[in-house]
């Protein structure tokens, strides 16, 4: 498959142990010397997850020092027990609704793990495994509309993890750098950093774009041969083809399409990232003047210079490859007169408090504020026929996630008036567990209910440049 130079720790110095797959636990990775050495730390004390890391790190390492090798047997990889039971192992953390065949995770715990995926390797190699439809769900977003969801079956979840586990490095070799949605080491705080980052360095005429059904326009013919500029295996590119038109199952029956990568599938990210950065290398020569930032489908672009520009040759990149810009949703923005909002956060450029400069500042949206009042006001809803420590337990890690995620902002007054809403949702629960009217400031205090119930408390904020 690959030569075994690719092993050579010489390779990972060349590229830097910043980039995915070359941090490794017992590796020599670190603090290594410019001369060839090999890692002899082998499989005999590898635990599973080590095992598919020491593979991972090898394909990475691969792609990334030979651009144009093409990966010709990886379909083995995939049916490995360890691979498998790796996909397991995240499937099964990641939780998730059955598919169509009603089959939980705990079903498949009932029924023996092991068994399991012994018969699901059996069919791999034999090369007989073939995906259920998916089904399909909608969730209300804000505005109204409904998002369509597909949920596969367990079974496939696992299949679709193990195929990920292995042709991922291969693409992460390639991915631009302005790229952060679904990727190892890539979060949307780094994306939304970087943001804040281009605005203090003045460049503040911003294009909020947005692409009108992103997922589900990607064309299959011309994903599939993407793929293919890196992965030669043809039963690799069958599999992904199975997924990718295994149909839907809707009301009126199961229907099938040629184009999209169904939102709620394992795979569907990196699909979506491979096509996707035909967007970030065609606007690559821009970088330099109008930097694009690129979360999945979310991204923007700023610019010192015309925005307008920018957005004509947006839309002609897009355009190139077969999505669309929803010019009703895509906004031109100066950034010192106007907020916009991305990934959650809403941003704008305006005087310090010495009012001595304009500097970036950015802080949880209007819509990310809503969205965690409403879960706070359904979990303490006064009618649930459950007790307050219950409610504590579920408010907990609602609580913690949002305030992780938002902590590296300038958040501290929004973080006030949640914490307020919170703390009030609590007290009148119990009160109206009681019968009682108000919220009981006097029996029910701040430290009865952090310390007592064990409310989450920390809303402090992460110390970053973004925040002086």
């Amino acid at each position: 498959m690959f030569h075994r130079q690719s092993e050579e720790l010489i390779v990972a110095r060349r590229i830097g142990t910043t980039q995915p797959y070359l941090r490794r636990r017992g590796s020599a990775l670190t603090g290594v010397s410019g001369k060839k050495k090999r890692d002899r730390r082998l499989d005999n004390n590898l635990t599973t997850t080590d095992k598919v890391q020491e593979l991972q790190r090898k394909l990475y390492l691969k792609a990334k020092s030979q651009s144009n090798f093409r990966f010709y047997a990886l379909y083995d990889k995939i049916y490995r027990m360890d691979a498998l039971r790796c996909a397991w192992q995240k499937v099964r953390a990641n939780h998730g609704s059955p598919g169509i065949d009603g089959k939980t995770i705990k079903d498949i715990e009932d029924e023996g793990v092991d068994d399991f995926l012994e018969r699901l390797q059996e069919k791999l190699r034999a090369k007989e495994y073939r995906p259920s439809p998916v089904r399909r769900v909608y969730i209300p977003k804000p505005d109204g509309r409904l998002r369509p969801l597909s949920i596969p079956t367990v079974k496939d979840r696992v299949v679709q993890m193990a195929l990920k586990l292995v042709i991922e490095p291969v693409f992460e070799a390639d991915f631009e750098d302005n790229s952060y949605g679904y990727r190892p080491g890539k979060s949307a705080q780094q994306a939304v950093k970087e943001v804040t980052k281009y605005l203090n360095y003045g460049l503040i005429k911003v294009i909020d774009a947005d692409i009108e059904n992103c997922f589900g326009s990607i064309p299959h013919k011309q994903l599939l041969e993407m793929i293919a500029r890196r992965i030669v295996d043809g039963k690799v590119l069958h599999l992904i083809k199975l997924f990718l038109e295994v149909g839907v199952m809707e009301q009126t029956g199961i229907r099938i399409n040629d184009t999209g990568t169904p939102q709620g599938g394992v795979i569907s990210p990196l699909l979506a990232n491979i096509y996707l950065d035909r967007i970030d290398k065609g606007w690559k020569p821009l970088n330099k003047f109008a930097p694009l930032i690129r979360y999945a489908d979310d991204l923007v672009i700023l610019t010192k210079y015309r925005a307008d520009k920018a957005l004509y040759y947006l839309q002609q990149l897009t355009t190139r490859w077969n999505l669309k810009l929803n010019l009703n949703k895509t906004r031109l923005i100066d950034a010192e007169k106007e907020s916009f909002d991305f990934l959650g956060f809403s941003f704008k450029k305006t005087l310090n408090r010495k009012k001595t400069k304009r500097v970036a500042y950015f802080w949880p949206s209007k819509k990310a504020e809503n969205s965690i009042r409403e879960k706070i006001k359904k979990i303490t809803n006064p009618h649930r026929p459950v007790k307050v420590e219950k409610i504590i337990e579920e408010l907990n890690p609602v609580l913690r996630g949002w305030v992780n995620y938002f902590k590296i902002a300038n958040s501290s007054k929004k973080f006030g008036k949640i914490r307020l809403y919170t703390a009030n949702k609590v007290r009148k629960f119990i009160r109206r567990r009681k019968n009682k009217s108000g919220y009981g400031y006097k029996w029910y205090s701040d430290g009865y209910l952090y310390n007592g119930l064990g409310l989450h408390r920390d809303y402090r904020l992460s110390w970053t440049k973004a925040l002086r």
